[in-house]
């Protein structure tokens, strides 16, 4: 059996996900104001999805999202394990990746983070949120394993 990947993203994925949290509120919010305005009532009750959104999407979420996110990238493979209530762990083989890139939307960008996307044939796998200097060193890494893996 092998021992579960020690590697964190960076503290700041937290800020990154409780921003993508706060969009789900005022989506949330917006959905509440239809609501509201299309069934009437004229209580407080559909504000309560907002508040709850929140809560969940603010506080809760990002902080489980972050202490369960794992990865350790091993000369013959990538272990990942990740989740927020069911923890899903992968294995992708250095000798299946067919190339290494990172992205970055603007909140990574402004939060200093990258994501390092691993791709093989049978699609995408990444790593959210690490520093953006730790993510260009990890992709070079990862495609010069691919690399020697495939000379194999």
């Amino acid at each position: 059996m092998r021992p579960e990947p020690s590697r964190r993203l960076a503290p700041t994925a937290r800020w990154l996900w409780r921003a993508q949290g706060l969009m789900a509120t005022v989506a949330a919010l917006i959905a509440a104001g239809v609501l509201e305005r299309s069934v009437g009532g004229g209580d407080a009750v559909w504000m309560l999805l907002p508040i709850a959104v929140a809560a969940v999407a603010v506080g809760l979420v990002p902080e489980l999202r972050w202490r369960r996110w794992r990865y350790e990238v091993r000369d013959e493979e990538i272990d990942l394990m990740h989740g927020t209530v069911r923890v899903t762990r992968t294995l992708v083989p250095m000798l299946r990746v067919q190339h290494v890139d990172t992205t970055q939307g603007p909140i990574d960008q402004a939060l200093g983070l990258a994501t390092v996307v691993v791709h093989t044939a049978a699609g995408a796998t990444t790593i959210p949120a690490l520093e953006e200097a730790h993510a260009g060193r990890l992709r070079d890494h990862i495609a010069s394993l691919a690399r020697t893996a495939d000379e194999l």
